[in-house]
């Protein structure tokens, strides 16, 4: 993330909507650079507000920028020129490293550049940008799903902060096929009954009409766990001690990462990620049958947030325009990947453009996401400047249902 602190503000011929989201993900990123070196825990404003010691309005503030990645709907929540100032110095009294906090400085002072370049004032600008997402249709279905989270976690017994996932596709070495990488799982996972065993992942590879294919080489990106009888954890990036995982394998080729049976309640809460990735793995071209690329997320557990990513290298142009759709998984007909135009759900949350060169992976709820994502780059050899990136993020999402990330291939 820092070093897009390094990036200018580009002419006056640029957009005006690029200038902006550009330079409020930089604002994002070199904050939560500061937030990370100083180990303050920014996903609750109180918490920050006393590791600080900042008022409740500038917490608030800092934690609901931290949280949105749309870069429209942020701009009102980047304080003021004096809130800004009592930042830095805060983030300087905690110890955050002077490299980090000169790139904060500049990214807040290249924010003034553009209020001046586009528009004169501040309240210019957040009516340039005006209102671009139905926020009344996404509040009433929030409210909805939220009571559903409630009755599913005391019916399953079972709830979490979380579900990440993550996924990479990057040319291979072979012209005609990609490489891919996935991350999956829950964050801050908690058990209401001791006898919850629960599945926290699972992959298959199937075809246009869902029938499976086979599988090919799958590694595990942490190489500690490359190995046929182990289950491929990000450990650096799980709970300690690591949780127990029991892996199934079922007839119709999916393959299940299960939790444990456990303890209970908030002191007995599990971080648990798992990653793999395939050389040559899927196709770049068109072929009958295949016509498609497509990620799944599963969502089969109660959570509060769905976070899923999609990392795209930047020669796989057809997959720079992604379409992110949610299907039903309830029985009583043809499911999803089956049949492709039954069991839809509507979606209002956007799409959010994380940007490219590399992409804008803050994320408050998971603070080390970003390192996590490092990790994917660094092990696969890829370089993350040459991707871009997309965001779902959906609160308290239905289950049982599957979020779609789709592109047509070459």
């Amino acid at each position: 993330m820092s070093k897009a602190a390094t990036r200018t503000i580009a002419s006056n011929k640029t957009r005006f909507e690029d200038d902006v989201a550009s330079v409020v993900r930089r604002i994002r990123g070199t904050i939560a650079d500061c937030l990370i070196s100083t180990g303050t825990n920014a996903t609750r404003p109180q918490i920050l507000a006393r590791s600080l010691g900042l008022d409740k309005s500038l917490s608030w503030k800092i934690c609901r920028l931290l949280q949105d990645e749309n870069p429209v709907t942020a701009v009102p929540l980047i304080p003021g020129k004096p809130g800004r100032s009592i930042l830095v110095g805060a983030l300087t009294k905690a110890g955050a490293e002077p490299r980090l906090i000169a790139a904060a400085q500049a990214a807040m002072h290249d924010f003034e550049r553009i209020i001046e370049l586009h528009a004169g004032d501040r309240e210019k600008l957040e009516v340039m940008l005006g209102n671009v997402t139905s926020n009344g249709q996404r509040e009433r279905a929030e409210a909805q799903r939220k009571l559903s989270f409630r009755g599913n976690s005391a019916t399953w017994a079972v709830q979490a902060k979380v579900q990440v996932c993550s996924n990479f596709i990057a040319p291979g070495s072979d012209p005609a096929k990609a490489d891919l990488a996935w991350l999956s799982g829950l964050i801050e996972f908690s058990r209401l009954r001791r006898d919850a065993v629960w599945a926290m992942a699972a992959a298959r590879k199937t075809a246009d009409d869902g029938t499976a294919l086979p599988v090919g080489e799958i590694r595990a990106i942490d190489p500690r766990y490359d190995r046929d009888d182990a289950v491929p954890l990000m450990a650096d990036f799980c709970s300690q001690p690591l949780p127990e995982i029991r892996l199934q394998r079922e007839r119709d080729g999916t393959t299940r990462y299960e939790l444990a049976e456990g303890h209970v309640g908030n002191t007995a809460t599990t971080t648990c990620i798992v990653g793999l990735y395939g050389r040559n793995f899927v196709p770049r071209f068109r072929a009958p049958n295949d016509t498609r690329g497509e990620h799944f997320a599963r969502l089969n557990t109660p959570v509060e947030t769905l976070i899923h990513d999609l990392f795209v290298h930047r020669d796989l142009s057809y997959a720079l325009s992604p379409q992110l759709l949610l299907y039903s998984q309830m029985p009583g007909g043809p499911l999803f990947p089956a049949d492709h135009d039954r069991g839809r759900l509507s979606v209002y949350d956007p799409v959010i453009d994380l940007g490219r060169g590399p992409p804008d992976v803050v994320t408050s709820e998971f603070p080390r996401y970003a390192q996590m994502v490092a990790a994917v780059f660094e092990r696969l050899a890829w370089r993350a400047e040459e991707f871009h990136g997309f965001r779902f993020r959906l609160h308290y999402p239905p289950i049982p249902t599957i979020a779609v990330w789709r592109y047509e291939l070459a």
